[in-house]
């Protein structure tokens, strides 16, 4: 199989298991990517999107379907998550095309107050609901096909035994198959789906 095949793969039992368990989760699911989202994307970044992460937004544009946004005292308007938009272990959201542009930029900046903190190479996939710097990232530079990245606040590092983005996705997908991943369990309530530490 593939690892485009492997990312589908994975996706369509994720999505499958939060439709049939957590329908006001599965509203959080956003629809496919167009060609106008990836066209976007790709300009922003400033090289091809790997093909990995196009089978995926192509299946899935991320999980903000329900998130809104909010127009502070001084006039800006600040985007606000929905809980249902957490459908990973830990809190972590899925990016849709325009998300990864924002978290991508936003990470870019920072890397020019922090040397190495991020490199133009990586590519925001699934991040922490909150907005801290925690989650996974794609590494595209192409040295190494592309491997997927676990980040924390210091920096990105190998995620072990995870290698490939279809592979995070399959264990995901096992973990709500069997029930728990690593150390947080899926839970329903109230039709959303809370992932909790047991």
């Amino acid at each position: 199989m593939s690892e485009n095949e492997e990312v589908q793969t994975a996706w369509r039992r994720i999505a499958r298991w939060i439709t049939a368990n957590a329908p006001s989760t599965a509203q959080a699911l956003r629809g496919p990517a167009t060609d106008e989202d990836i066209a976007g994307l790709r300009d922003a970044l400033g090289f091809e999107v790997p093909d990995v992460l196009e089978a995926l937004l192509r299946a899935n544009n991320g999980s903000g379907a329900k998130d809104t946004t909010q127009t502070l005292p001084n006039g800006r308007v600040v985007p606000v998550r929905h809980l249902d938009s957490a459908i990973f272990p830990f809190g972590k959201v899925l990016l849709g095309c325009e998300e990864i542009v924002e978290a991508r930029a936003q990470m870019l900046d920072m890397a020019q107050e922090a040397e190495g903190y991020w490199e133009p190479h990586l590519i925001p996939v699934i991040w922490d609901f909150e907005r801290a710097y925690y989650g996974y990232a794609l590494d595209a530079s192409g040295s190494s096909g592309f491997r997927v990245l676990h980040y924390a606040e210091v920096t990105p590092r190998e995620t072990d035994p995870t290698t490939s983005l279809g592979e995070l996705l399959t264990s995901f997908a096992d973990g709500m198959d069997r029930g728990n991943w690593d150390v947080q369990r899926p839970r329903v309530v109230n039709g959303s789906l809370r992932w909790h530490e047991e």
